[in-house]
């Protein structure tokens, strides 16, 4: 992904919460893909987002399943 959006989560720590800024592709603090609005409402865009994700667990299965 070539896109330099950022996207904002607001995570709680103790008794508030803390802005923290992910560009978008990367990994939220969630552990998730962050995607931004633009990104996620347009939809060639989520489709390649979508491609990539399938790969990701064919890897991670023909990885395991290799043990």
């Amino acid at each position: 992904m070539n896109c330099e959006n950022k996207v904002p989560y607001y995570v709680v720590r103790g008794y508030s919460t803390r802005e923290i800024v992910v560009q978008c592709g990367r990994t939220n603090p969630y552990g998730e893909r962050a995607i931004c609005h633009k990104c996620a409402s347009n939809p060639r865009k989520m489709a390649e987002i979508q491609r990539h994700e399938d790969n990701i667990k064919a890897d991670n299965h023909a990885a395991t399943s290799a043990l």
